[in-house]
């Protein structure tokens, strides 16, 4: 997985800054929910079908609802600050309570958390 889908890194003197898209991280959660790209290994080779028939199996792999959560506490883990843009998208389902649950993880450990249209 790609983490600057939705979280972007950078450092200023020597804090480590995460921004974190609410919008993106949540077009990420929404396609994990559906399972939307997600790959299935093709079937196994028959004896009458040939290796070389037909065009290869597309590779998407969309990560789960859980991996997606779990790249956002590893970054979490080592930032000093979280800029959290888009915030109006953590309303509504269990997306913006989960998202919540870590950020106040993050703050409770002596993280800042800044907010930002």
């Amino acid at each position: 997985m790609n983490r600057r889908d939705f979280l972007t890194l950078r450092t200023s003197g020597e804090q480590r800054i995460v921004e974190l898209s609410c919008e993106r991280f949540y077009m990420r959660y929404a396609d994990a929910r559906a399972g939307v790209g997600r790959w299935q290994p093709p079937p196994p080779i028959g004896a009458t079908q040939q290796a070389w028939e037909g065009e290869p199996p597309t590779e998407i792999r969309t990560p789960t609802t859980e991996e997606l959560f779990d790249t956002l506490e590893r970054e979490l883990a080592g930032a000093d600050v979280l800029k959290v843009l888009d915030a109006d998208w953590l309303t509504g389902d269990e997306f913006g309570p989960a998202v919540e649950a870590r950020v106040a993880v993050f703050r409770d450990r002596g993280g800042r958390v800044e907010f930002n249209p």
